[in-house]
C-alpha cells in the first residue's frame, strides 16, 4: 500500500470513527426536562398574566403576549380574558384608531400589529378600519424588500432599504395572515445578502468604505434566529448555504448551558428567539443535536430566568442565580418560545392555517375561490411554485410560454436555487445568457425534461400546447418508456404520452393537444404531477 493511499484509508477510518462517535453522542443527548414540565411552567405564566392584568380588563397583553397565549389555545377575545365586554384585542383596536402604535415611519409598527390582531382572533383586513395586511404588501420595493416605513413623511410613499428587522417581520406577519409573500425570489434573495461573514445576520445593513471592516461584523444571535425564520417560511432549508451557514451560526454560539446569549448577556430572549427559528425549520430545540451531554438546551435555559409567580428576567447573578429585575419582554418572548417548543409547531405556522382560507379570498382580483382549478392554483401560489402579476391578477386565461413552464416546473421539483446559479452553455440560439429565463431553461434541457422545437431553436416565448405539457411531464416522472409502450400500432410517438398522462390523471379539462395551455389548465395539471410525483 503506497503512502498516498494509506493516508486516504487513514482519513476515512477518522472520519467514520468521529461518525460513529458523534453519533452515539447525540443519541445518549436527552433533555433533562419533559414536555410535561414544560406545559407546567407555561402555565404558571399564562396564569400570571391572567391575574397580573385582570384589573386593567387585559389592556396591554397584544401584541406579543397574546402570541405566546394563543400558541397554548388561549382565546383571548374570549371570556375568559374579557371584562366588562372588554378586552385586549378592543382596547389596541382603539389605540389603532387614533394611530397609536402604528407611526407611519414604522414598517414593524404594522407588522407586529398584523400578529397580535391575528393571534387575538380578529381580522387583519378590517381593524379600526384599516387594511393592515394590503398596508404591509403594499411597503414591498422593487428589490424585494419589505421598506423601513409605511408611508416618508415627504413623499408619503414606502421607503428605506436599511432595516433587515423590517424585511423579517413583514414576511412573519403576513405568514401570520395567511397570505404568501409577493416577490418571493428577490425577497429571498434581499435578504441573503445580508449575511455577514460569519453567517449571521444583525438588525440593520451595514455600510463600509473600508471593505476590511466588514470582517469586525459580530453577528447578533437574536436576529440570525429571525432571519431563519423568515427563510423557513419562504421555504429554503439547510440545502440553501445560506441557511446552513446561519445554523452553524447559532450551533456556534450556544453556551454550555445550552442557551444563547445577545449583546454579551446570557438571557431568556435570545432562547426564544432561537427556539422559535429551529421550530420553523423542523428541528426539535429539545432534541439530541441542540442538547448537551447534561440534558441543557434551549429550553432548559430559558426557565432558568422563570419567577416563582411565572414572569421571567432578562438577567441573572449568576454566583447565586437571583433574578435581578422582572422583565415584560422577557415574559412574553419566553411564552411563545415555549409554545413552540411545547407544541413542536410554530405559533407562526399555527396562525397561518387559521388564516389562510381567509387569505385564498383575498389571493387575486380576477381568480376567486370555485373557479376552475383555483384551489390548484392556490396550493402552488402558498408553495412558491407559480405566481400571479405584481398588479393582484392571475389571469387565468392567459396562455403559459414554453419558458414559464420551464420556471414553473424547476420551481416544483425544486430545483429554483440550481436554475438561479445555472452556468451552463445556452444550448439554443434563441435563448442567450441574458434572458430572464435562461437558467430554468438550461437545467430543464440538461436534466431532458425539455427539448427543443429543433435541435438549437427553443422558442421560449411561444405558447406550450396540451401534447408538449403532457410530454413534458411524462419526462419529468421518469415514465418514458411506460409512454412507448402505450402507443397503438402506426400512431404517433406522441400518443403514447398522452395516453398515459390520461391514465395519470393529469390532462386538464378541454384537453386539446395543439391548442395553447391556459395558465390555469396548466396549474391544474402541474399541481396533479407534483402529488403523483411525489
Amino acid at each position: 500500500m503506497n503512502r498516498r493511499r494509506r493516508i486516504i484509508v487513514s482519513l476515512l477510518l477518522v472520519l467514520i470513527i468521529s461518525t460513529n462517535i458523534c453519533t452515539g453522542v447525540f443519541a445518549a443527548n436527552e433533555s433533562s426536562l419533559t414536555r410535561e414540565e414544560l406545559y407546567k411552567a407555561a402555565q404558571k405564566t399564562i396564569e400570571y398574566y391572567h391575574k397580573t392584568y385582570k384589573s386593567e380588563k387585559y389592556e396591554g397583553i397584544m401584541d406579543w403576549p397574546a402570541l405566546g397565549l394563543f400558541g397554548f389555545g388561549e382565546d383571548v377575545s374570549g371570556p375568559k380574558w374579557t371584562v366588562d365586554g372588554k378586552n385586549a384585542a378592543y382596547f389596541r383596536e382603539e389605540e389603532a384608531k387614533n394611530g397609536v402604535g402604528l407611526s407611519k415611519t414604522k414598517n414593524t409598527d404594522f407588522q407586529r400589529t398584523i400578529i397580535g390582531i391575528c393571534a387575538a382572533g380578529k381580522d387583519p383586513r378590517n381593524f379600526a378600519g384599516m387594511n393592515l395586511v394590503q398596508i404591509v404588501k403594499d411597503t414591498m420595493l422593487p428589490n424585494g424588500h419589505f421598506a423601513d416605513s409605511v408611508a416618508d413623511n415627504k413623499t408619503g410613499k414606502p421607503v428605506g432599504d436599511n432595516l433587515i428587522n423590517a424585511h423579517i417581520f413583514g414576511v412573519i406577519a403576513l405568514h401570520c395572515a395567511g397570505e404568501p409573500i409577493p416577490n418571493r425570489d428577490k425577497c429571498v434573495e434581499w435578504l441573503e445578502k445580508q449575511q455577514h461573514k460569519d453567517g449571521g445576520f444583525t438588525w440593520d445593513v451595514k455600510y463600509f468604505d473600508n471593505p476590511k471592516d466588514y470582517d469586525y461584523i459580530v453577528s447578533d444571535v437574536d436576529m440570525t434566529a429571525a432571519a431563519l425564520m423568515a427563510f423557513a417560511i419562504l421555504g429554503e432549508d439547510e440545502s440553501n448555504p445560506v441557511v446552513a451557514k446561519a445554523i452553524q451560526f447559532l450551533h456556534d454560539e450556544q453556551l454550555p448551558n445550552g442557551g444563547f446569549h445577545s449583546w454579551g448577556t446570557d438571557n431568556p430572549e435570545s432562547c426564544a428567539w432561537a427556539i422559535q427559528a429551529l421550530t420553523l425549520l423542523g428541528q426539535d430545540p429539545m432534541g439530541p443535536e441542540w442538547t448537551n451531554t447534561k440534558g441543557q438546551n434551549p429550553v432548559t435555559s430559558l426557565l432558568r430566568f422563570q419567577n416563582s409567580d411565572g414572569s421571567f428576567v432578562h438577567v441573572l447573578e449568576e454566583d447565586d442565580m437571583i433574578d435581578v429585575y422582572e422583565n415584560s419582554m422577557s415574559t412574553y418572548e419566553a411564552l411563545y418560545g415555549m409554545a413552540d417548543a411545547y407544541n413542536k409547531k410554530s405559533a407562526y405556522d399555527m396562525l397561518y392555517e387559521k388564516y389562510r382560507p381567509e387569505g385564498e379570498k383575498y389571493l387575486f382580483k380576477d381568480y376567486k375561490p370555485g373557479d376552475y382549478a383555483f384551489k390548484e392554483t392556490a396550493d402552488l401560489v402558498y408553495d412558491y411554485i407559480i405566481s400571479g402579476y405584481t398588479d393582484g391578477t392571475f389571469k387565468p386565461d392567459n396562455n403559459v410560454t414554453r419558458a414559464e413552464f420551464t420556471k414553473m416546473l424547476n420551481n416544483g421539483k425544486g430545483f429554483r436555487n440550481e436554475a438561479r446559479d445555472y452556468s451552463g452553455e445556452s444550448k439554443f440560439n434563441d435563448v442567450p445568457e441574458d434572458h430572464w429565463a435562461y437558467g430554468n431553461i438550461g437545467v430543464s434541457a440538461e436534466k431532458g425534461y425539455i427539448t427543443g422545437v429543433t435541435e438549437d431553436t427553443f422558442k421560449p416565448e411561444d405558447p406550450i400546447t396540451g401534447e408538449q405539457l403532457m410530454i413534458i411531464l411524462i419526462r419529468a416522472a421518469g415514465l418514458e418508456e411506460e409512454a412507448d409502450k402505450l402507443k397503438t400500432g402506426g400512431g404517433d410517438w406522441v400518443e403514447g404520452y398522452i395516453n398515459l398522462a390520461k391514465e395519470k390523471g393529469l390532462v386538464y379539462e378541454n384537453f386539446q393537444p395543439k391548442e395553447p395551455v391556459t395558465r390555469a389548465q396548466c396549474a391544474w395539471s402541474l399541481y396533479q404531477f407534483l402529488n403523483i410525483n411525489n
